[in-house]
Order: C-alpha cells, then sequence, then structure tokens
C-alpha cells in the first residue's frame, strides 16, 4: 500500500488543475511545521502504509521545494511564498520525516506545466533539471510518478521532452527507483529506438478497482508487447473524485475504504490511497479518523491464519528438499510448494484437525517465479462432501491470475477441510501461501 499526498496552490484556491495565475503568496498554511509533517508520516505508517508520495510539482508548476535552477521554479515556488518566510522547504521536511520512520518515498513530478509553460522549446531541459534536484537532494527515492494527463507530447501538447532520456536520467541518479508513467508518455517512450519502458503502469481508473484478471503480464499501458513484467498500481483518492482537500467534503466510509483494499491488494495489484492536508497543513481530522480505524482493522486483519502448520497434501511435490506442502502453510511468503516436475494442474489440500471458520481466503505465488497459475479455484469439506464456496458477493472462488495476492472475502464460512486446486498454468504450480483469516 502506497499512500499519495496531494498538496499545491490546488489546496488554496479551491481547483483541481490549479491557476497558473495565482502568486506564490497563495500557499500560506498555518500550521505546516516538520511536527505536523511527522504526523503524516506517523499516521500513514500506523495504518499499515509503507511508501509514500508527495506531489512536489503539480500542472500549476508551483514547486514544493525552494528551487536552484536558472528557471521559472525558482521563481515560482515555496521560495517566494509567505510559508517559514520563504525559507521552508516541503519535500525536505517531508523526505527526512520519510527516511526517520523508515518508510519508502515516492515522488511525483507533473510533466504539464501550466505556468512554465510546458509547450515552451526549452522546457525539457527545465524538467530535466527539476527531477535532478529531486533525485540528487531528497533520495534515496523508490518511485517516481509522470503523470500523462496534458503531457509534452500527448495529443494537442509539443512534444518538448525526450520521455527516453527521463527515464534514463531518473535510473542514473536512483538506481532502485520504480517509474510510473501515463499512458500519454508511455506510447511515445516505447516508440523509440530501442525503446524505453516504464516499470510499473496504470490500471486505467481512478476508483481504486483492480480485477481478478489484472496480471503484470498484461502489458496494455506499458508499451505492449510481451515478455516483460510491469505490474499494476490502483489508484484512488479518499474524496473521489477529488484529489486536493476541498473545506466541506467528508473522506470516504471505513467500509468502503476496506472495499477499496480487496479490490486492489486482492486483486493482484498495488494500492495508491490519496489522503490530501488541509489549508492548515495538517491531516484533516476526519481524515486521521478515518486512517486510525483502517490501522486498526487492518492490524487485526492477518493476526491468525487458520491454515498456518496445519497437516496439508499435495498430489505432487518437486523432488529435491525444501518445497514440500508444509511451505506453503508455514506463515512465511519466501518460502513455497511447489508441485512435481512437467506438472501444470496440482491440489493443495489443508485438513486441520476440527473445523475452522474463517471470512477471508489469502492466495499468493512466490513472486519472484512470476505468474504461473491460469486457472484455479477453492473447494471446501462439509460433511464429507467437497464444494467450491462462493464469496459474500455470490461469485464462486475461482479464477485465473494469482501473482502477487488474491484475497477473497466470504460470509461466515466453517469447513472441515480446504483445497487449493490449480486447473492449469503456464509453469510448474508453486505457492507461497495458502490461507483463511
Amino acid at each position: 500500500m502506497t499512500s499519495f499526498i496531494h498538496f499545491g496552490l490546488d489546496t488554496f484556491d479551491g481547483t483541481e488543475q490549479g491557476n497558473p495565475s495565482d502568486p506564490p503568496s497563495v500557499f500560506n498554511p498555518t500550521n505546516l511545521t516538520q511536527e505536523t509533517v511527522n504526523a503524516w508520516v506517523s499516521t500513514l505508517k500506523a495504518a499499515g502504509f509503507r511508501q509514500a508520495m508527495l506531489t512536489t510539482k503539480h500542472s500549476t508548476g508551483f514547486c514544493l521545494w525552494p528551487s536552484a535552477s536558472t528557471n521559472y521554479c525558482n521563481n515560482y515556488s515555496v521560495k517566494q511564498s509567505p510559508w517559514m518566510g520563504g525559507n521552508g522547504d516541503l519535500v525536505k521536511m517531508w523526505t527526512d520525516a520519510m527516511h526517520a520512520a523508515g518508510m519508502r518515498v515516492g515522488i511525483y513530478l507533473a510533466p504539464w506545466d501550466q505556468h512554465a509553460p510546458s509547450a515552451s522549446s526549452s522546457y525539457g531541459t527545465y524538467f530535466e533539471n527539476q527531477l535532478t534536484e529531486l533525485l540528487t537532494n531528497y533520495g534515496p527515492v523508490y518511485e517516481l510518478e509522470l503523470d500523462g494527463f496534458n503531457s509534452p507530447g500527448s495529443a494537442g501538447h509539443p512534444a518538448t521532452v525526450d520521455w527516453k532520456a527521463v527515464f534514463q536520467r531518473a535510473k542514473q541518479l536512483q538506481p532502485e527507483i520504480l517509474v510510473w508513467a501515463g499512458p500519454e508518455i508511455v506510447s511515445q517512450a516505447s516508440m523509440e529506438t530501442p525503446p524505453a519502458y516504464n516499470d510499473i503502469q496504470w490500471i486505467g481508473n481512478e476508483n481504486g478497482a483492480a480485477s481478478r484478471t489484472t496480471s503484470s503480464l498484461d502489458l496494455a499501458n506499458c508499451g505492449g508487447g510481451t515478455g516483460r513484467w510491469c505490474p499494476y498500481e490502483s489508484n484512488v483518492s479518499d474524496r473521489v473524485p477529488n484529489w486536493f482537500w476541498h473545506p466541506n467534503q467528508s473522506p470516504m466510509s471505513l467500509a468502503k475504504m476496506q472495499s477499496v483494499y480487496f479490490q486492489t491488494v486482492g486483486m493482484n495489484s498495488t494500492l495508491i490511497f490519496n489522503v490530501p492536508p488541509s489549508n492548515t497543513g495538517a491531516f484533516d481530522p476526519q481524515d486521521v479518523t478515518l486512517l486510525q480505524q483502517f490501522g486498526t482493522w487492518y492490524s487485526s486483519l492477518y493476526q491468525k491464519d487458520l491454515l498456518q502448520g496445519q497437516p496439508v497434501t499435495a498430489d505432487s511435490t518437486w523432488a529435491t528438499a525444501g518445497f514440500d506442502t508444509t511451505k506453503a502453510v508455514d506463515g512465511d511468503i519466501c518460502t513455497y510448494w511447489a508441485a512435481a516436475d512437467g506438472k501444470t494442474t496440482a491440489r493443495l489440500e489443508v485438513d486441520p484437525p476440527s473445523p475452522i471458520t474463517f471470512q477471508v481466503i489469502s492466495i499468493r505465488e512466490p513472486i519472484e517465479l512470476g505468474e504461473r497459475s491460469t486457472g484455479y479455484h477453492v473447494e471446501i469439506k462439509r460433511n464429507g462432501t467437497w464444494s467450491t464456496p462462493s464469496d459474500m458477493f455470490a461469485t464462486q472462488v475461482q479464477g485465473t491470475v494469482i501473482g502477487q495476492r488474491q484475497l477473497w472475502q466470504l460470509n461466515q464460512t466453517t469447513a472441515d477441510a480446504i483445497a487449493l486446486v490449480i486447473d492449469s498454468a503456464s509453469a510448474i504450480p508453486a505457492i507461497a501461501e495458502f490461507g483463511v483469516y
């Protein structure tokens, strides 16, 4: 789970894409201190997030760091705002807090710049200078998001940025970084000779909704083709459809956030969940309450895996030691059970000594081996009879992709035994976790 933090001029002028005629003085939070930023991070971490991404520059062109570049950002940043007398550096405050908390830093740098403007012939150099500042001064950085909306080279916008060079520059400055790029940018970079590709891709909506067929081998928003690995990220704001904080607007309910979690993390995708600070600089108390409620629920969700350590058998097992059936129920996703050589189907059966009652099924493949399952289903045994259960939406627990994780929500279910059946696979079936909670 990654958090998004949308904050900038839009927070103060009531817009979503900003007003480039706003003077820097519009940015004037009354309670934005290091303590406030530390509270952002601690609140997100307590809710279960391990990475967060800040809008260092949104489409207004206003920079949340005092850029040293001799360009537009030098005159349109926190350096010209009344906040902290023009001496503030929000990106530093935030990255310092993130690093101190052991959280992974992601950076959103908007390609569309209404103030620069991004249609200028010199914008490519300007943009790379900004990127260089951010990735040199505030690392380590683990993700870079390049929004495709109205980006240079997209429909109606001059191609003023060499996106392949941007990808390469990011990797040079931060070797561990993953590049997320919108489809408009991806289509340009993938047409280069040789092509350049993003590392992670957009799910195609902003509703926090993946699907049971979401696969890291589906390269629809990753330049197309085959033979590469490009996981999906599913983004949503707690204030759908708005990304910035607006007065008199409340965040989604806890039940909705839980549903979003199952539709993203539970469907082989990473969740990107936006929590926008208010115009004071602090998180809105309503957001804090939501995150606290979610954190309590999330921390309790996986407390007791009822299959862990239980008797387990399979119809075949890899001949080499270390890949036996117990590895699928040992609570360690770095170990795994594998079927026998040459197999593309398998049955893994767990038979506890007494009936178990559960509401969530979790299935994980050892992701370092890629996605192998192309068809699977779950069976439960009651009164000596095996059958496939349905989830709480009356959908049978069966699918194609497993990948990083598949989570199934059931109404409270009691079973004497449970089985995972791999109906088909592209390679030898392997399972890192088969659990119920």
